[in-house]
């Protein structure tokens, strides 16, 4: 019988308000059946979409932020580096129906460093939406299997308004951990916890899953833990083929795609230079694009 993933206890009313700010997908969702957003395809092979005037569909929600991209340029084979992206929103051109731009809301940091039997990632990550900055700092210790499954993690957020004061119900402390497919979330007085068979992998480290094994595997399976605090199992990674768009002064740029589909998201699409370094990591409302690579010694 398959085993469903219980919660042990129920969140207080401000964390689940915290935890509905980072997760935006069941608003996305429904953005996307009132034909707000632009709709994504994860077929396996590639297209430009309904409507090939805006472009491949991988690159559809970027698509006014292309004008002001260019690929950054990679160093290979490092194990050790930092990643940094700009966090780009997609929204209404002035509000009006129909039409579409991007603004940079703010920026994701990934550090990865290898210790002795684990891979380990430091995350920090800034938003500023309606004059609120949103701040999340996460320290996540991994496995290394093949693809780096989450082991154990400490999780802190926090907002600051316009005034700079910290609002103080926005702030969230977690620690974590994944053994032997038990996830167990701790938080102040109150733990959850869900159950998993497979590998669970976090937005911020799917990144370095590809870097790894994209040569070797054309399909990657796993269960992701969103925000490191909601599962979404059942996850797929696929080659999607190449995708060709112009960028910044007209350049022509080819990139690899790997689409992500599984339960509970929208397809994301993955956009790999030929190092394996993604340099676009789309979605719907909120995609990735890479500002800075560099690597430790």
């Amino acid at each position: 019988m398959r085993r469903s993933n219980p919660r042990v206890e129920i969140l207080k009313p401000e964390t689940i308000n915290r935890r509905q700010f980072l997760s935006s997908s069941l608003m996305a969702g429904a953005l996307a059946a009132a034909g707000r957003l632009p709709l994504l395809s994860a077929k396996e092979s590639v297209g430009t979409g309904f409507d090939a005037s805006t472009g491949p569909y991988a690159v559809k929600p970027v698509r006014d932020h292309l004008s002001r991209f260019l690929p950054v340029k990679t160093i290979p084979g490092s194990k050790q580096y930092v990643l940094t992206y700009d966090i780009v929103h997609w929204h209404w051109s002035k509000g009006q129906r129909g039409t579409y731009a991007n603004t940079v809301i703010g920026e994701v940091t990934i550090d990865r460093k290898e210790a002795g039997s684990h891979v380990v990632y430091q995350v920090s990550q800034e938003t500023l939406i309606g004059g609120v900055k949103n701040f999340i700092k996460a320290q996540i210790i991994c496995d290394t299997d093949g693809l780096n499954s989450l082991r154990r993690w400490d999780f802190r957020s926090y907002e600051v308004d316009s005034k700079g004061n910290i609002r103080s119900l926005s702030k969230l402390t977690e620690k974590g951990s994944c053994i032997d497919g038990n996830i167990q979330i701790h938080s102040g007085n109150h733990q959850y916890g869900f159950y998993t068979k497979k590998e669970v992998l976090s937005q911020w480290t799917i990144p370095d899953v590809l870097i790894c094994e994209a040569k070797l595997k054309s399909r990657i399976t796993f269960d992701l833990l969103q925000d490191l605090s909601l599962l979404k199992p059942n996850q797929c990674l696929v080659y999607d083929g190449e995708t060709h768009f112009r960028c910044k002064d007209g350049r022509s740029v080819t990139l690899q795609t790997y689409a992500q589909r599984g339960e509970g998201i929208l397809p994301v699409h993955y956009l790999l230079d030929d190092q394996g370094w993604p340099h676009l990591i789309t979605g719907s409302m909120v995609s990735w694009a890479l500002s800075a690579q560099s690597t430790i010694t």
